[in-house]
């Protein structure tokens, strides 16, 4: 599934889809061009696995209470100038989540 979000609205739905996705799933945020993403893999109900790949290369491991505040960060910093961001769900390898 791919859509595009305006920013100033994308932080509450982006939380709303990781809410509903199960352990597996995948959520990439790109910028309009696609050079740069933030990729947020659910792996379990209480931890999240956040690759920024843009900017600046890091990984985050989060629980649901500071991944707000990590994306809010991580939004301002990848996608500064942006007005719209690409969205893409996809399963991730399901061997790793048991």
């Amino acid at each position: 599934m791919s859509r595009v979000l305006d920013k100033a609205t994308a932080l509450p739905e982006i939380l709303r889809w990781l809410k509903k996705m199960s352990p597996g799933e995948c959520l990439q945020l790109l910028t309009w061009k696609r050079d740069r993403y933030l990729s947020i893999n659910k792996q379990s109900a209480q931890v999240f696995f956040v690759q920024e790949r843009g900017f600046s290369e890091q990984d985050f491991e989060v629980t649901p209470d500071k991944l707000r505040k990590l994306l809010k960060t991580l939004l301002r910093r990848e996608f500064p100038r942006s007005n719209k961001i690409r969205t893409k769900v996809y399963v991730q390898n399901k061997e790793n989540y048991q």
